[in-house]
């Protein structure tokens, strides 16, 4: 019954991070779409400052997205290790229970990075005609660098999915090696993924912090 439960679950959460998916590629296009924008900022020798207030509104709530998806990734690290207890000692139920839960994080992570998706794509609506060229630069860096935090979620996401049907499939059918293997290499790279989501939200904290110096 409880897997069951974790699989529609699943199931429906799978199709809301296509839509993540999707606005994430739009706003890709967007950022690609600045590369072969003539660069007119470089051509202005002015020392004026220049920031539309869209972009900052954008720029202000995709801040409190990536604060918050910060807040729910730092657990990952101890969510892993849980499971990864619970898988080796055999408890197969708590190890899916933690499963659960781990997909009820992830949901909450999906509603925000879609936030966060749609912000970004607002803020690189408005790069070219931020002032310094110096700036923009930055403010351009740390959008493909929210893309790619958005594109790890959605990457973690996945690993989770598939470390279910494995925990379920070992469940079913007893202790099998390769099943084993399989569970130690899911949980692996989940440990990754959440290592690079943190680092990338870091990073992206990072470069918002020198756009405000470039633009105070």
């Amino acid at each position: 019954m409880q897997y069951e439960k974790l699989k529609e679950l699943i199931a429906e959460h799978k199709k809301e991070w296509t839509l993540v998916a999707i606005t994430l590629i739009a706003t890709g296009i967007l950022v690609s779409g600045f590369y072969f924008l003539p660069k007119l900022t470089n051509k202005i020798k002015s020392a004026n400052t220049s920031v539309p207030e869209e972009f900052l509104s954008a720029r202000s709530r995709a801040g409190d997205a990536a604060d918050r998806i910060s807040q729910i990734t730092d657990t990952y690290g101890s969510s892993i290790e849980r499971i990864r207890e619970a898988e080796k000692n055999g408890e197969f139920r708590d190890g899916l229970s933690l499963i659960l839960d781990e997909v009820n994080r992830n949901e909450e992570v999906r509603v925000i990075a879609e936030d966060l998706s749609i912000e970004l794509s607002g803020m690189a609506q408005h790069l070219a005609v931020i002032q310094p060229p110096q700036a923009s630069e930055v403010a351009l860096n740390a959008i493909t660098t929210g893309i790619e935090l958005v594109q790890h979620l959605i990457s973690y996401n996945n690993t989770t999915r598939d470390l279910l049907y494995t925990l379920e499939l070992r469940f079913s059918t007893g202790d099998d090696e390769e099943t084993r293997e399989k569970i130690e290499e899911l949980i692996t790279d989940m440990n990754e993924e959440a290592d690079v989501i943190n680092n990338l939200g870091s990073e992206y904290r990072g470069l918002m912090i020198q756009f405000d110096a470039l633009t105070a």
